[in-house]
């Protein structure tokens, strides 16, 4: 922001009016943003309910690390030499 912008008035007082003032306040701006988000996130019920509404994941269809050495395992020792 620079001294008398049009911008300044408002928000001078806030960010100041040297510099890196503009970015300054571009980062006010989205810490506001962020957290209108955040407490919309927290307001919206079906959000806030994510956990209830959702059904858990199933982790029975997927193959895990040790079932998957061991298969390859006895593939290895059942190919011929």
């Amino acid at each position: 922001m620079q001294t008398g912008g049009s911008l300044a008035p408002i928000f001078g007082w806030l960010v100041g009016v040297e510099p890196g003032s503009g970015m300054s306040l571009m980062f006010v701006f989205a810490g506001i943003l962020g957290g209108a988000i955040g407490l919309f996130g927290y307001l919206f019920r079906p959000v806030r309910l994510v956990e209830d509404l959702l059904p858990d994941h199933e982790s029975d269809a997927l193959t895990t690390v040790e079932s998957v050495g061991a298969e390859y395992a006895v593939a290895e020792s059942a190919a011929p030499a």
